[in-house]
């Protein structure tokens, strides 16, 4: 599967803790696509690795007790479980 990444979201993944080798290695070989501004970036997993990074990364969202919503710094993970979700249907 490929997802689609910001920039925020992609330095969001590269500060994630406890991060398995595979899916790191994934992450660290993230490029710029070609010709794009601002820039995208394409996170290619298979399907475990989604899942195992999107269960990780639920760990690494807080939530603004007022509003319910993702905090200003756990946002991009929010979006990146979000985005991991639409590719698997």
């Amino acid at each position: 599967m490929q997802i689609e990444l910001s920039q925020a979201m992609l330095e969001a993944l590269k500060r994630a803790k406890h991060v398995p080798p595979d899916v790191q290695r994934r992450i660290d070989g993230v490029t710029p696509e070609p010709g794009l501004t601002p820039p995208r970036y394409a996170l290619h997993l298979s399907d475990d690795e989604a899942i195992e990074l999107s269960e990780l990364l639920q760990w690494h969202v807080r939530t603004d007790p007022a509003t319910g919503r993702p905090t200003a710094d756990s946002a991009p993970y929010a979006e990146v479980i979000a985005r991991i979700a639409e590719s698997q249907f």
